[in-house]
């Protein structure tokens, strides 16, 4: 309530803290990835909703420049990625 009225919030879909915040609190509906929903709907505190409308898996893309002309930087980030995002659907690296 904002001033004695009823107020409804937009959260920004790029802060997935407050998102996470709102839905564990009850106050929104939201598809969101296993690797962020997983431990919440393990221990009950999100519940599974529409499981079979769920969107097909998607992917993460690294695009770049072919290897021989990667500068390190990139080179180090792209393993990175390959390394700490090649785990299993619903684990996120700690």
């Amino acid at each position: 309530m904002l001033l004695g009225r009823p107020t409804q919030l937009y959260p920004d879909d790029a802060d997935t803290e407050a998102l996470l915040s709102l839905l564990l609190a009850g106050h929104d509906v939201a598809e969101l990835p296993e690797f962020m929903a997983g431990e919440y709907l393990r221990d009950g505190s999100l519940v599974p909703l529409l499981a079979d409308r769920a969107q097909p898996g998607g992917g993460l893309y690294f695009v770049s420049p072919t290897t021989r002309n990667r500068p390190a930087k990139v080179e180090a980030v792209a393993s990175y990625l390959a390394e700490t995002l090649g785990n299993p659907p619903g684990q996120w690296p700690s």
